[in-house]
């Protein structure tokens, strides 16, 4: 049963709008985004958002009825919707399919689809003949706008995306005028921006972190790995402020059913002294609190009594690699692989279990260079097991994204992304448990996030067959589609076909500087 949701009478409000998360239930409860978007713009009387989320992630959609009213997805006039990740998309059109809407845009006469999140404002170009506007921003700087001109010209759909392609912050196939760039819309001030105090919690269903009330600490993050689109996303580095940060739990308090227990958010935790006295705030007033991620640093070091006080008991890490060449092209803990080792070894000594997120498959790279791993692993497991603790691994092919230096260099062949997997395998049988990310649901990752051209038809294709990877198998045998760009990357002296969207920053700056020097490092040409 769910708490805290938002009931209106439908047919006493000027605007329903349907919120339609790509995913699973539990994959929304355990997110914030959904929580800002749905109590933030319920907040106006004359709207009513609905949710909608996927029954499965493969198959045949159920039609789709929103949780608040059972109403019918197809009885929305505006859709909408988050693709935190690229696969989200045939997950969307899966639904719009189950309810009986036009997958192509230009098919739809009455529903209007707008896309927000990382994978829609990263490249919007693979989506566009599906999604009608994207949002280049967060959601907290920008819905409220959308929604005014819905309540304005909702009436006619095309001077309705008329007038939103005139906003700075919107990118309308058809519309838009990619000639000048989009610039993306952000929160300047933490404090001051809208926080969903109550939230949407299920007392059957729990979120994959388990029970608490969701607390967002700061957005973007300082550091500029290489590999890492969500950085250059969200720069920049924005917190909230520690008496904010109380106001936000103090308030959140008087509607979670999950007592003193939080989620904390993060892209980088903790790295800031802000965030050591949030800790420290914490555990001196008797709170419980898990953190999805941690960052490695002197805050992470110091504040490991502090996260054993909130009850955490397995600290989950990316060191991303024990090979030094791949840390220099990384640019995350350069010339700093020993400490890190020394690090997990202080963890184990207070007793928490780890969680190692690595990365292979950077081209230039070899298995010989990949023995360093190999060794680091080998005395770090043994020294847990012989202290009573454990440590598994998450291995993860390198997965280029845009406005990263990767979308020039590109990514290993199917080939020699199986190799390396099978040399991990071999040495680590019978020495850690190794959680495995599918190699080809990588490629589906890079397919879509650097795809120059929309692909329609493709994710069209792939949803009638049931989404999924035999669905996505299926979908490119029958489109007969070419994402040689994947693996080849794009040429460094040319715009890439996304470069329209300005994310500011210094971003761009930043990823040459990154890529000539890794270019050298990995004996690139």
């Amino acid at each position: 049963m769910e708490k805290n949701i938002v009931l209106k009478n439908p047919m006493r409000v000027s605007a329903r709008i349907a919120y339609v998360y790509p995913s699973l239930y539990r994959v929304m409860i355990s997110s914030l985004s959904p929580d800002i978007i749905y109590y933030m713009l319920n907040k106006r009387l004359e709207v009513y958002v609905e949710r909608f989320h996927c029954t499965s992630l493969h198959g045949l959609e159920e039609e789709p009825r929103s949780l608040e009213t059972k109403s019918r997805l197809r009885d929305f006039p505006l859709i909408l919707t988050t693709l935190h990740y690229e696969p989200d998309i045939v997950n969307l059109v899966r639904l719009l399919i189950a309810g009986g809407i036009e997958v192509y845009s230009r098919n739809r006469a009455r529903s209007i689809v707008i896309a927000g999140g990382p994978a829609a404002l990263s490249n919007p170009i693979p989506y566009s003949d599906v999604i009608d506007a994207f949002i280049i921003g967060e959601a907290e700087s920008t819905l409220d706008r959308v929604v005014d001109l819905w309540l304005e010209y909702g009436d006619s759909k095309k001077r309705f995306l008329e007038e939103l392609s005139q906003l700075k912050f919107t990118y309308v196939p058809g519309y838009s005028d990619v000639s000048s760039s989009i610039e993306k819309s952000r929160v300047e001030d933490l404090n001051s921006a809208f926080y969903p105090v109550k939230q949407v919690e299920n007392t059957i269903v729990e979120p994959i972190y388990g029970r608490g009330f969701k607390v967002e600490v700061s957005r973007g993050c300082p550091f500029w790995c290489s590999f890492c689109m969500e950085s250059r996303l969200f720069q920049p580095f924005r917190e909230r402020g520690l008496n904010r940060l109380k106001e936000v739990i103090e308030e959140g308090l008087k509607y979670t059913i999950s007592g003193k227990r939080l989620v904390l958010y993060s892209l980088s935790f903790p790295t800031t002294s802000n965030q050591y006295k949030l800790l420290e705030y914490l555990s001196s007033e008797g709170f419980t609190a898990t953190m999805p991620s941690l960052r490695i640093g002197r805050y992470l070091e110091k504040s490991l009594e502090l996260i054993k006080n909130l009850g955490q008991r397995t600290l989950t890490l990316a060191p991303e690699s024990f090979t030094h060449t791949l840390q220099s092209c990384f640019f995350k803990y350069t010339s700093l692989v020993e400490y890190i080792e020394q690090f997990i070894r202080e963890a184990v000594d207070l007793g928490f279990d780890l969680k190692l997120y690595l990365v292979y498959g950077v081209k230039g790279v070899g298995i010989e260079k990949l023995r360093e791993d190999i060794e680091y692993i080998t005395r770090l497991v043994k020294y847990a097991k012989e202290r009573g603790r454990k440590i598994t691994l998450s291995l993860n092919p390198l997965i280029p994204k845009p406005h990263t230096m990767f979308q020039w260099i590109g990514m290993s062949c199917r080939e020699e992304l199986l190799r390396q997997l099978e040399f991990y395998r071999r040495e680590l049988k019978g020495l850690v448990e190794a959680r495995i990310y599918d190699i080809d649901w990588g490629i589906v990752q890079a397919q879509l996030a650097l795809s120059p051209k929309p692909l329609g038809r493709f994710i069209y294709t792939w949803a009638l067959h049931g989404g999924g990877l035999s669905g996505w198998r299926r979908a490119i045998r029958e489109t007969s589609l070419d994402y040689s760009y994947v693996f080849n990357g794009y040429d460094p002296g040319e715009k890439t076909p996304w470069s329209f969207i300005n994310l500011g920053w210094g971003v761009e700056k930043v990823n040459i500087g990154q890529f000539n020097a890794s270019r050298r490092i990995l004996g690139l040409n």
